[in-house]
């Protein structure tokens, strides 16, 4: 009796935790990012990068966790109805979102080293906020951020396109 392997319909339960949680946790992020850059008050900015830095390197290591599981568990194939330019634009959306919070990351770490500002938070001497917008990462990280937030916002449109317009249930494989 030949083995019959049913196909996967579904993520697995770890992806899901993994998927909802950096969502949130990116939205928490963003959040932190925004009050951070519009904020005139460096007491309150030293404050919210408290949060904002942990959290995105919380984020990080999440999504590296997600690449392991992307590639070592079985996941949905793509329905055999979409066409090849929505099985494209879906890769590379996914893609993206896998790339661009690692490279925020990156670019975070950059500000802190560069501008000195991980050495004012371990001293405690965080009585004035650095320069950042001349530093090379800080540019990167604010348009980084903008093209990941564009990528968050396709994958979510599509989401809604296929549940609502297709409704082909494409939402049930990540609930």
């Amino acid at each position: 009796m030949a083995n019959h392997i049913e196909p996967v319909t579904k993520y697995s339960r770890p992806a899901k935790w993994l998927h909802w949680s950096i969502a949130i946790l990116l939205l928490a992020t963003f959040i932190f990012g925004v009050l951070l850059d519009n904020s005139t008050s460096d007491s309150l900015k030293f404050l919210l990068i408290k949060f904002h830095a942990p959290l995105g390197v919380a984020v990080g290591i999440l999504i590296l966790v997600r690449t392991y599981f992307a590639f070592t568990h079985p996941r949905p194939a793509p329905d055999l109805n979409w066409s090849p330019l929505i099985k494209w634009t879906s890769k590379i959306i996914h893609i993206l979102l896998y790339v661009l919070p690692l490279v925020l990351v990156i670019s975070g770490l950059g500000i802190m080293a560069f501008s000195g500002l991980s050495n004012q938070l371990i001293s405690g001497q965080i009585e004035i906020w650095p320069a950042l917008n001349q530093l090379g990462p800080r540019q990167s990280h604010g348009l980084i951020s903008k093209l990941l937030l564009l990528a968050l916002a396709l994958h979510i449109a599509g989401a809604i396109y296929h549940q609502f317009i297709v409704k082909d249930n494409l939402l049930a494989r990540m609930k």
